[in-house]
């Protein structure tokens, strides 16, 4: 018997209980489909599929995770992301749902499933920047982790400032003169900052998402997993977007750095480093 996890975000209880239903029903079956769970995360790596109520303030989360990409997408509702695997309309008709999934892992239909009642949509709220831990604008309601004792060597305060703007580059520089950091290295591209990563231990990386020569996420993914570790890291970056905000937090920054970068934000950022 083959299980084939699926892991869903939202939807009412009246959706949920058919859901389970589903599941239950397709135990009768070679393939399997089950509810991902903490507890099976323990044993599977991912699962197999995303079942997404567009409605739901969780979806906000579900698609920020980086640990999502390449995962097969349902989404319900309307203003589907462009990585959806399937789109079905709210409110959702399960059966729809099992035929595409049954289709993409080449099983026979389950029959007769029922149908549930009519979802009751919840309000996609990004209201609560700070229950997220999160800065969106110039309302800093984040402060920096604490520094890890032996993260770094004791004279470690060095930092590296990585964007393709030079005045950005500048500006930054200054700030962190003014908060007592004078050892900064700059980088206008991702792969100078490899190189950089490589030579230097720091104390503070600041990756700007306008990075050309490669995927900026993949940069602060390098960041994240430098070793020794690197204790405080801000990504910046043009767009207000929330699912950038809380990818950065995902990704180990501390915080979302919305340009042009406000001073008395950034100011109250250095001074806890």
């Amino acid at each position: 018997m083959k299980r084939i996890f699926v892991k869903f975000f939202g939807f009412s209880g009246t959706e949920r209980q058919a859901l389970d239903l589903v599941f239950r029903l397709s135990e009768s079956r070679d393939v399997v489909y089950s509810a991902w769970t903490a507890q099976t995360a323990e044993a599977i790596e991912a699962p197999d599929v995303l079942i997404i109520d567009g409605d739901s303030w969780e979806a906000v989360l579900a698609l920020a995770n980086p640990a999502h990409d390449g995962i097969k997408l349902i989404w319900i509702g309307d203003e589907a992301p462009a990585q959806a695997w399937r789109v079905f309309p709210a409110p959702v008709k399960w059966s729809a749902v099992l035929e595409a999934m049954d289709e993409a892992f080449g099983l026979l239909p389950l029959l007769s499933l029922p149908e549930p009642q009519a979802s009751l949509p919840m309000d996609l709220d990004l209201a609560h920047d700070e229950d997220l831990d999160v800065v969106f604008d110039e309302v800093d309601a984040t402060e920096p982790l604490p520094l890890e004792p032996g993260v770094l060597p004791l004279a470690g305060r060095r930092v590296l400032v990585v964007d393709p703007g030079r005045d950005d580059r500048l500006y930054l520089r200054a700030k962190l003169a003014a908060a007592g950091l004078h050892e900064v290295d700059e980088a206008a591209t991702g792969t100078e900052a490899l190189i950089l990563l490589n030579t230097h231990a720091y104390l503070l990386a600041t990756v700007d998402l306008g990075l050309t020569d490669m995927d900026p996420w993949q940069l602060i993914k390098a960041v994240d997993n430098t070793r020794p570790a690197i204790a405080h890291m801000f990504v910046t970056g043009t767009a207000p977007a929330w699912q950038q905000g809380l990818r950065a937090r995902f990704s180990g920054a501390q915080v979302y750095l919305k340009k042009p970068l406000h001073p008395g934000q950034l100011k109250k950022l250095l001074r806890n480093i």
